[in-house]
């Protein structure tokens, strides 16, 4: 999918647009076992590796299942770096009997990266670039022993349905393993599970009620969450049994916003408000309703589930986020939880804004280009595109500080957020510091590209 550009139009203006429509990429191998024999009849993905909101990511992009003679090969994907993975199909969630304990059995890992490892940190990444084909990306299996997770439904997962989710914990949202409806008081067992750790999700829901549009539409019914629970499980050379499975409780979570060198009586502006994201849990409940923050700076996140979180604030034009404080901690990137105090967020309200164009070194403007703006600290970064005339902005919302400023063209999407590219390219930017309340008009040159 071609990726948007940004225009800026006026009154009455005319601009032409073309597109480019991009031929994708490619990547083949084979999937072998420790012999060096094919493996038929697996599930190979590629995954899309990035940085979201500070955050590991990824996103698959397409798949293919192996042959007779173990191949694989995945067409039309679009640019950026890759992890190619291969899984074996779901395990299935049963009854357990009462006193049951299943033999070990053998068999392949849940996922395993290419070229043969199970931790993405390690895996071979693969960068693509519009028309590349990769071949030879092969992966080695192990074949290892497996066992078995075992849990029982607690009585509190209330609600007309409930499902069971097992996945391998690798620090992102990594595939099921086996997904079931379940019951209350009943006991299920999962086997199958190579040595490793894992997690185990329990969500009760209700439909809630549905609503009617004009015309005699019926709209879908509203999901209510009931019941939620995730716990975490090593497996190792024995069976695991979870016991009763209970859900987490929830609570309102409460908080205040202040702005910094604020004068008695002043209140907060229209249109701050407050989200959390959560650390561990699962993507349901990355961003959840968030709160809007009242004239008197108070706020109120209703029905919180237990759990680890960070915390983000919208923000409109003409402040910035300071601090985010729980018990005196920071917890923008986590650490906050529910029940354990309230949220004091700290504004400021002197932001900084930077404009100008980004330029060849002959003046020419250069379209599209990507506009970053990174701290010397560890916060996260700023990124804009310029539009047909080169022209870009940084609204009045960037906090006072010292930045690194540095344009490029040609950058994915996934490379505007993702912090590792950010820093590589502010090595070579230019040093800015930027004083509160300043707005600063500043180009940008960048070296013509060759024909």
């Amino acid at each position: 999918m071609p990726e948007p550009k940004v225009l800026s139009l006026v009154g009455g203006m005319r601009v032409r647009v073309d597109f480019r429509i991009p031929k994708g990429s490619v990547i083949s191998g084979r999937v072998l076992d420790q012999e060096g024999q094919p493996v038929p009849g697996l599930v190979v993905e590629a995954f899309l590796k990035t940085t979201v909101d500070r955050r590991l990511r990824t996103y698959v992009q397409g798949g293919d299942k192996t042959n007779d003679r173990g191949e694989y090969r995945i067409p039309f994907l679009p640019e950026g770096v890759y992890a190619v993975a291969a899984s074996p199909d779901q395990l299935g969630t049963r009854k357990r009997a009462p006193g049951s304990s299943p033999a070990p059995g053998r068999g392949y890992p849940p996922i395993t990266f290419h070229p043969g490892v199970r931790d993405l940190r390690t895996a071979g990444l693969l960068e693509l670039r519009d028309g590349d084909e990769r071949a030879g990306v092969d992966i080695v299996l192990r074949r290892e022993p497996t066992r078995c997770l075992s849990f029982r439904i607690g009585e509190g997962f209330t609600g007309e349905r409930a499902g069971a989710a097992v996945r391998e914990r690798l620090g992102f949202e990594s595939p099921m393993i086996s997904d079931a409806r379940v019951a209350r008081g009943e006991s299920y067992e999962v086997c199958g599970l190579a040595p490793g750790g894992y997690q185990l999700t329990v969500i009760s829901t209700s439909e809630g009620t549905k609503a009617e549009i004009p015309g005699g539409v019926e709209l879908a019914r509203n999901l209510q969450i009931l019941g939620y629970q995730m716990v975490a499980a090593l497996v190792d050379r024995q069976n695991v049994d979870l016991g009763i499975v209970e859900p987490l409780t929830h609570t309102d979570a409460k908080g205040t916003v202040t702005i910094r060198n604020s004068r008695p009586g002043d209140s907060i502006p229209e249109g701050v408000r407050v989200r959390i994201v959560a650390t561990e849990l699962r993507a349901l409940y990355a961003d959840m309703r968030p709160a809007t923050v009242q004239k008197d700076g108070s706020f109120v996140l209703r029905q919180v589930f237990a759990g680890d979180y960070g915390v983000r604030v919208v923000l409109p034009e003409g402040y910035f986020l300071i601090s985010a404080l729980q018990q005196g901690r920071e917890v923008s990137d986590g650490g906050f939880h529910p029940g354990n105090g309230s949220l004091q967020i700290t504004l400021g309200s002197d932001p900084c804004g930077l404009t100008g164009r980004v330029l060849a070194e002959d003046g020419a403007a250069i379209p599209d280009a990507t506009v970053l703006l990174v701290p010397e600290d560890s916060g996260i970064h700023h990124s804009v595109q310029s539009d047909q005339a080169g022209a870009y902005t940084f609204g009045a919302t960037i906090p006072p500080g010292s930045y690194k400023l540095v344009a490029e063209r040609d950058l994915l999407m996934w490379q505007r957020t993702d912090a590792a590219t950010a820093a590589r390219l502010a090595m070579h930017g230019r040093e800015l510091d930027l004083r509160p309340g300043e707005y600063r008009t500043i180009d940008v040159k960048l070296p013509r590209q060759a024909r």
